[in-house]
């Protein structure tokens, strides 16, 4: 799963998915406690993953150790409740991380996701324009296969790739099909009003005074 991969920045250090997405909410969530972090992970992703206690607050006190979080205790109605900020070195690893993994990130999430909606929808078309919403499902636009490559990720990798290319490559036809006989309407339609314009339709002829005046004395 996408929390328990392991991401390396170049300086060295390993960091989970878990770490990366506590992270990014504490540095948006300034001072935020263990309990709202965690509300705020299982608010997110609901019944696909529970953030507990046991789970979060082992890996914040790790994150403080480390130095890229620090703790202020906050006494409120006579309890010690600890909030946590990132720290200057946090966000520093955090950004090194996110510079270093992000597409294989949102890959392997993609990846996560994409098993979820085939248990769900079996249709592999379906599931095709489901997902075609992702960011990760574009990345044979800009990602290079490796040729030499023969692993069964890479495999199944180009797998989806090409079914992914085939199912867009259906789309357009479909939609070119529409585009062609929509057209072929309206080309009949606009052929049909010109020619009853023509069949209904009189010219007035414009004279000029001169004549007008001569059609007047007659």
């Amino acid at each position: 799963m996408f929390f328990g991969k392991r991401f390396s920045g170049h300086e060295g250090g390993i960091f989970s998915g878990l770490d990366i997405l506590v992270l990014s909410i504490i540095e948006n969530y300034d001072g935020i406690s263990g309990y709202d972090l965690a509300r705020s992970i299982n608010k997110k992703f609901n019944k696909l993953w529970h953030a507990s206690p046991g789970t979060i607050y082992p890996l914040l006190n790790r994150l403080a150790k480390g130095g890229f979080i620090e703790m202020e205790v906050l006494l409120k109605s006579n309890r010690n409740i600890k909030l946590y900020r990132i720290t200057e070195s946090g966000q520093k690893k955090l950004r090194e991380v996110l510079k270093s993994n992000l597409e294989p990130s949102i890959d392997t999430l993609g990846e996560y996701l994409r098993t979820i909606v085939q248990t769900w929808i079996p249709n592999e078309d379906r599931i095709h324009s489901m997902m075609s919403c992702f960011p990760y499902n574009r990345e044979h636009s800009h990602r290079s296969i490796d040729t030499e490559d023969y692993s069964i990720r890479n495999i199944e990798r180009v797998k989806r790739i090409l079914g992914e290319l085939n199912f867009s490559k259906s789309r357009i036809i479909k939609r070119m099909d529409h585009i062609d006989k929509r057209t072929s309407h309206l080309e009949v339609l606009l052929s049909d009003l010109q020619n009853k314009r023509e069949k209904n339709t009189k010219t007035i002829e414009i004279v000029d005074d001169d004549d007008y005046n001569d059609f007047k004395n007659s």
